[in-house]
């Protein structure tokens, strides 16, 4: 099935498409290499992105990290996971009729769910949103789409809920191969952080490390000095 190329649309969130040379985009870049060195004695093809709380900047994070692994020439798809507040389409500017919601139960194929926003990047959105977003994302329809598309692409990034707020982002990350928790400075209580952790390792998930977010940089802060 041919897939059409997407104009990018919210392009103040891409900081790693509009401001690629900055401080922003650089830092996406060395969370890029970490993910990498973290995937020396296992491939890490499945990641969930997902936050204590709503606000966090999860899904900001998931997209720009996925913008950066295109860059780097692997095959990423972005997979908005969040089946009760989806965004990764507002920030992409595709539609959100069909997607991931309507796979798991059955009533579209994959390949017509697919916008290729560029040569090495797709997009699954999340679809309508279901009255049973756990029970989907535990199903094994769930966990035969994480293994299809694990085949598939080079990487596999997921968009989840906050973990404190739904049980889903625990449900996904149980079956990938790693998770990032997203923490906001001077938001997330470090009591929330922990519990985050614990509920993420409660479920299996292999937590990779945390992504501090909203931290200032001096102005003259520079990489190279």
């Amino acid at each position: 099935m041919l897939k059409r190329k997407r104009k990018i649309g919210d392009r103040g969130n891409l900081v790693t498409i509009e401001r690629n040379n900055n401080q922003s985009s650089e830092q996406f870049r060395s969370l890029r290499s970490n993910i990498n060195f973290a995937s020396i004695n296992k491939d890490v093809k499945s990641l969930v992105i997902t936050s204590p709380s709503p606000g966090d900047g999860k899904t900001l994070t998931a997209s720009n990290l996925a913008v950066v692994f295109s860059q780097e020439g692997k095959r990423v798809l972005l997979v908005d996971a969040d089946l009760r507040k989806p965004s990764i389409h507002h920030i992409f500017r595709i539609t959100n009729n069909f997607g991931l919601s309507n796979y798991l139960i059955g009533q579209k194929d994959m390949e017509s769910l697919i916008s290729t926003i560029d040569f090495n990047l797709d997009i699954i959105p999340s679809g309508i949103i279901p009255p049973n977003p756990p029970e989907l994302l535990g199903s094994m329809q769930m966990k035969e789409f994480i293994s299809t598309v694990s085949d598939q692409y080079d990487l596999v990034v997921f968009d989840t809920p906050p973990v404190l707020a739904v049980t889903d982002s625990a449900l996904v990350a149980s079956q990938c191969d790693g998770a990032l928790l997203v923490v906001r400075t001077k938001k997330n209580d470090v009591k929330d952080v922990e519990k985050a952790k614990e509920q993420l390792g409660f479920s299996g998930a292999n937590l990779l490390g945390a992504v501090l977010n909203g931290k200032k940089e001096p102005k003259n802060n520079y990489y190279y000095k």
